[in-house]
């Protein structure tokens, strides 16, 4: 695994992108958060969030990029609730080690996409924990049904995929344009 350090650019562009993920939030979330079924919240966000996050990841292929997007993504959403925060900044981090123990960069195409694609789907368990902490309650008494987590988790997971594979088109036409 090659280290290299962050250089401003990188971290003005993954700055920029995490507005575009607080802002893409903006957009869903008013949409379901009165859904009180476990997961809603995460599927909804999968699609933008994977997308932005390729989009990044193609950009900045830098171990840490990962961790630096949900870091500051969830530096804004501190503000709103911390819980958010922490759901975010672990979810991005254990994501990159998964990355980065398997593929050991992101320069190969199947690496981004396996960062991007798990990026939500691994909030999910961190969710459960700190709703588990905070209502005091079991995880089965928040999960509700198996079939319908399961369903639920499912979706987040093709859809988190869906959007990891945009992002990487996206991706892929604006480096053919010399954008990114």
């Amino acid at each position: 695994m090659k280290l290299s350090a962050f250089i401003i650019k990188d971290i003005v562009f993954i700055a920029i992108l995490s507005a575009a993920l607080t802002l893409s939030g903006l957009i869903t979330m008013p949409l379901v958060m009165s859904v009180t079924l476990f997961g809603v919240r995460n599927m909804a966000s999968a699609l933008l969030y994977s997308l932005f996050v390729m989009i990044g990841i193609m950009k900045v292929k830098k171990p840490g990029t990962l961790t630096l997007i949900g870091f500051l993504h969830g530096a804004v959403l501190l503000m709103m609730a911390p819980v958010m925060f922490w759901s975010m900044f672990i979810g991005a981090f254990l994501t990159e080690c998964i990355t980065l123990l398997i593929f050991r960069s992101y320069d190969k195409s199947i690496a981004r996409l396996v960062g991007a694609s798990l990026f939500i789907p691994m909030t999910i368990p961190m969710t459960l924990v700190f709703t588990m902490a905070i209502h005091g309650k079991t995880a089965p008494e928040i999960l509700g049904s198996p079939l319908t987590a399961l369903i639920l988790t499912l979706a987040t997971i093709a859809l988190s995929f869906i959007g990891a594979k945009l992002g990487e088109k996206i991706g892929t036409e604006l480096q053919k344009a010399g954008k990114l």
